[in-house]
């Protein structure tokens, strides 16, 4: 390319985009204004339309419109020369040079030779300016407006019912988010309760309020029918008579009397067990058993009489704690037998149950004082049942002055093993009534209306 061409080129160029910008405002000013409109629209009559988009798809449109205008009437090499001749005075020597190149006669090298020296002495961008385009006022104007339209009040124009519609779907939309949010957290604590275990299931399906959107109220009634369901499945297993044999038993072993002595073998085990700390009673039965493992030499006899006399006296006690007389004074005035009253705190079965309510409202016994004692009869076979047992394991333990250490030491640990599992039942039953606690917390906090 010869320097001429290179300045004819740079001309072109600089007209081109000359050109562009003035296009580009022309069509951004028309732009600016149907996006003002559009955001009127949506505020006057609160449509749901993305202006975002709107706006980033208005821009690209208004880019390549004005590229594609530009490339179709952007100037020609002579038109670019002729505007470069007129700019700098130079009566189309550089058009005349440029029309010459390539020519071999003498006067059109001279012609060339001619332009080439004056387009060296001038630069191009000194002669043509990028100009500011006149429509820049326009598109200006227009996105300064299109901001103003954003000041104009939502749903001015907008028509009360479709206006309900959309305040009744936002709504729907507030109670919806806010009531599975109440209900994923009842899940999450489902799945860190060993207790709820086998209510996962009923757990497990949590959204489904979620079909019912005729209105808040709706949702919040579906919830509530399903955490109902949920509660009244909590209360029946927290209702089995295993789950209540756990504060009957702890009510008996309060009149426990511990060794008189502090440092008795048995002084903190009795002290535990009074207390109806399981736990701690439990570690206390497998450290006697390990001390018993480790009594093995004649001077060790003394210590094992010792040990063994305790238990004894524990499981004594125990024994007697097992029954309750107070309730078979009850019963016997209420016209049982002994041995009918023996039996049904010991094995009571339904037909024991029925015969007891009859015999109860015979003696004139209010239905209220009747549901008390039944209840009474049968916290006290489970809770018998398990002080029995555990009076069994603690006499066996009790063997060992005889001679039967491993009898023994199998004594002490199934005593053990009683009391995890009354350990274990205590666990259970607090996060039943944790999780029924949560679950009357969450339906008192779903019923509440969602704030406006």
């Amino acid at each position: 390319m010869t320097p001429l061409e290179h300045q004819i080129r740079a001309a072109q160029r600089r007209l081109w985009l000359n050109r562009w910008s003035h296009q580009f405002c022309f069509l951004a000013a028309f732009a600016g204004l149907a996006f003002a409109v559009t955001v009127l629209t949506k505020r006057l009559f609160d449509l749901p339309l993305p202006l975002l988009w709107i706006g980033v798809g208005a821009a690209a449109v208004v880019t390549v419109a004005s590229v594609i205008w530009t490339v179709l009437t952007r100037e020609s090499a002579e038109s670019a020369a002729a505007r470069l001749d007129e700019a700098a005075g130079l009566r189309e020597r550089i058009s005349s040079g440029r029309y010459c190149i390539g020519d071999e006669d003498p006067f059109a090298l001279a012609v060339v030779a001619d332009a080439e020296r004056v387009g060296s002495a001038i630069t191009v961008r000194q002669h043509i300016r990028l100009k500011v385009p006149p429509p820049l006022a326009w598109t200006v104007g227009s996105l300064v407006l299109s901001a103003i339209m954003f000041l104009v009040t939502p749903g001015l124009l907008k028509p009360k019912e479709a206006a309900a519609r959309e305040e009744r779907r936002e709504a729907i939309e507030a109670t919806h988010v806010a009531v599975k949010k109440q209900m994923d957290q009842l899940r999450e604590m489902t799945e860190t309760t060993p207790a709820l275990e086998d209510l996962k299931p009923q757990f497990g399906d949590m959204d489904a309020f979620a079909g019912k959107t005729d209105s808040p109220a709706d949702i919040r009634h579906e919830a509530l029918k399903k955490i109902d369901r949920l509660e009244d499945a909590v209360k029946q297993k927290r209702a089995s008579d295993r789950y209540d044999a756990v504060p009957e038993m702890r009510k008996r072993l309060r009149g426990l009397k511990a060794p008189g002595s502090e440092e008795a073998p048995t002084q903190k085990l009795a002290k535990a067990l009074s207390e109806g700390d399981f736990k701690t009673a439990k570690e206390e039965l497998e450290s006697l058993r390990e001390q018993l493992a480790t009594l093995k030499s004649e001077e060790d006899k003394e210590a094992v009489a010792k040990l063994s006399k305790q238990l004894d006296d524990l499981a004594k006690q125990i024994d007697k704690l097992a029954k309750d007389e107070l309730l078979a004074q009850k019963l016997e005035q209420a016209g049982l037998t002994k041995e009918e009253t023996e039996r049904m705190l010991e094995r009571l079965s339904k037909k024991d149950l029925e015969q007891l309510q009859k015999k109860l409202e015979e003696s004139g016994m209010s239905r209220e004082q009747i549901e008390k004692i039944a209840k009474q009869v049968q916290q006290n076979k489970s809770a018998g049942a398990a002080a029995k047992k555990l009076a069994q394991s603690m006499k066996q333990g009790a063997k060992a002055a005889a001679g039967e250490t491993g009898n023994a030491m199998e004594g002490l640990s199934q005593a053990a093993e009683q009391l995890g599992e009354l350990e274990k039942l205590e666990q259970e039953m607090n996060q039943l009534e944790a999780t029924a606690d949560a679950l009357q917390q969450t339906k008192s906090d779903i019923d509440k209306p969602c704030p406006s």
